[in-house]
């Protein structure tokens, strides 16, 4: 066995063939990567969402998994914060209070501008808004930011919609609106604007989503209050269903919105690792 030591300094007439020489040098001529912070927050955050996404598709899935979105969804809209209600109760006062200077026709009009525009404000201030609380309720159940917020965005559907039932339900009573019409009225493009919005919020982003769900109904409501006798899309947008045609394509668009958020609903697990998070 060679008795020389593997630390020994390797003889100095020891020198590589040419050959060997050229591809060393042709090695130590090579540009060595220096990543910057971001690109290196870009990589770790790909690298954990796909752990994540690998140990999640191990795991045998649940039969129970909307069950406990459900859940998750109670906390995820308790972390919202005592502002986020506050503030909503602020400008639901200042709705009623305005409402006694509007003619029936107007509130109508900001009854179906609101109710959609409030569902897609309040997915962007959810989704934007991270706390550490979110964080240990997600470490202590098995579920990504996407359950998390899919369940967020559908306890805020439901809020929305008890809320335009509540007014409806006094729109009838007080002879200014028939209930199925109203119903139907500010219901298709809350459902539709909540489906495009939300996916659009966890996989792009939430000025994205405000963007394209909430700026251009914003313009088109803002025009159709300040028109005096409605025409074209707005007269289509924010007027009551009154014929055959007009209640079928509302009924169209609510069962496509629906089937569109059910789909969402029960793929979330599957979706995490292209989530913008």
């Amino acid at each position: 066995m060679d008795s020389h030591s593997f630390d020994q300094t390797p003889i100095q007439g020891d020198e590589l063939s040419p050959d060997l020489q050229a591809v060393a040098r042709s090695y130590r001529a090579q540009p060595v990567p220096h990543p910057s912070s971001a690109e290196t927050a870009q990589l770790l955050h790909t690298l954990l969402t796909e752990a994540a996404f690998q140990t999640q598709e191990m795991r045998d899935e649940s039969n129970d998994y909307p069950w406990h979105m459900l859940v998750l969804a109670r906390w995820r809209v308790y972390l919202l914060g005592r502002w986020f209600w506050m503030i909503g109760a602020v400008f639901l006062l200042a709705g009623i209070l305005l409402a006694r200077f509007l003619t029936v026709s107007d509130l109508i009009t900001l009854l179906i501008l609101l109710l959609p525009l409030a569902s897609v404000l309040g997915l962007a201030y959810g989704l934007r808004t991270l706390s550490a609380g979110l964080r240990a309720v997600e470490a202590s159940y098995p579920a990504n930011f996407v359950q998390t917020g899919m369940g967020m965005g559908m306890a805020l559907l439901a809020f929305d919609s008890l809320l335009g039932l509540a007014a409806t339900l006094g729109f009838a009573l007080a002879s200014w609106a028939p209930f199925w019409n109203l119903l139907l009225a500010w219901l298709t493009p809350l459902l539709l604007l909540t489906a495009i919005s939300l996916p659009l919020a966890l996989l792009r982003s939430v000025r994205l989503a405000a963007l394209i769900g909430g700026v251009p109904w914003l313009l088109l409501g803002v025009l159709a209050l300040t028109e005096q006798d409605g025409s074209g899309v707005t007269n289509v947008l924010f007027s009551l269903p009154q014929d055959t045609f007009s209640f079928s394509c509302h009924l169209v668009t609510i069962l496509l919105s629906l089937l569109l958020l059910t789909v969402l609903f029960l793929s979330a697990p599957k979706w995490q690792r292209f989530c913008a998070f």
